[in-house]
């Protein structure tokens, strides 16, 4: 029994697969990192041949790309523009690979190099941002690292760029009407992409694990009955009201949220000793005696009270 898959469903099975070992990744084993890699720059590539699609069906073919790179040199103009000038004469591109039964198709160098030409004739920008470029080639030289020798990452650099690479494939194919890549996620990895595709999830997920990472860190090798006495909190952050809080040595409050984009460093419930007493009290509930104390907590203010 023969089994086929079209360029389309190509794409999306590797996409689906570079998810799955995403998630396995996530759950410790970051050698799966390395397969999702591998899977995610598989399914960009073709959903970058698709795109040629568009233009040509047979623009995917080695032959036909230099057939246009030499019509680019001879007129000084852009790739797309080359294209569209021997689209214009009704160019045969399929007179070129007529009788050829071991084609080359196109690398994801020379795909881009016409992706790039792609310009909004409103607003004249770029339909593709070139920081997704830049993620799409960082992810190429490292699946060519994989595949032939060596290579070193780490977790977060990986998980980073995957969530930029599937932000910017899904607009990529919603651009160019490829297909609706929301809808063709399985349903067993619907919440890892609704997590990769949500900038801001992505980035709060991210926290998450920094908060995690830092606290299995300090408390590594640290017998249990021990823990108790190691000084470490996290707070909710009153900024972006996520249990981000952590302790940071370069923070001048001693604390920083781990969220990108908001690392506060102040919180009114962050612990300070008092100056009389020596007792942690949340820091908002201190006050401050001129020219003496700077905190004094509740007690020392008000003993009587207490």
């Amino acid at each position: 029994m023969k089994f086929k898959l079209d360029i389309k469903a190509n794409a999306i099975d590797s996409f689906n697969e570079a998810l799955s070992k995403y998630e396995q990744g996530q759950n410790g084993d970051l050698k799966a990192f390395k397969f999702s890699i591998a899977h995610l720059a598989h399914s960009i590539e073709l959903v970058l041949k698709m795109y040629l699609q568009t233009l040509e069906e047979n623009l995917v073919f080695s032959k036909c790309f230099k057939e246009v790179l030499k019509r680019s040199k001879a007129d000084g103009t852009d790739l797309l523009s080359a294209y569209k000038a021997l689209e214009g004469e009704e160019y045969d591109f399929g007179q070129l690979i007529h009788g050829h039964t071991s084609l080359h198709t196109v690398t994801v160098e020379q795909a881009l190099s016409i992706v790039k030409c792609e310009v909004c004739g409103i607003t004249g920008n770029n339909f593709v941002d070139q920081d997704f470029i830049d993620d799409i080639n960082w992810m190429k030289d490292l699946r060519n690292a994989i595949e032939h020798f060596e290579f070193e990452f780490t977790a977060k650099e990986v998980r980073l760029c995957i969530g930029r690479l599937v932000r910017g494939l899904a607009e990529f194919t919603d651009i160019f009407s490829l297909f609706d890549l929301d809808r063709e996620v399985g349903e067993d990895r619907v919440h890892i992409f609704k997590v990769l595709a949500d900038e801001y999830e992505h980035a709060l997920s991210e926290a998450n694990i920094s908060v995690s990472e830092q606290k299995h860190l300090l408390f590594a090798g640290v017998r249990p009955k021990h823990q108790m006495f190691i000084d470490w909190n996290v707070y909710t952050c009153p900024s972006c009201g996520n249990d981000t809080m952590i302790p940071n040595e370069d923070s001048s409050s001693g604390y920083r949220c781990t969220l990108e984009g908001c690392e506060n460093e102040e919180s009114e419930d962050i612990e300070v000793d008092c100056d009389i007493c020596g007792a942690s009290w949340p820091n908002g509930e201190m006050t401050s005696w001129e020219d003496t104390y700077t905190y004094v907590c509740p007690r020392c203010e008000n003993p009587e009270a207490w």
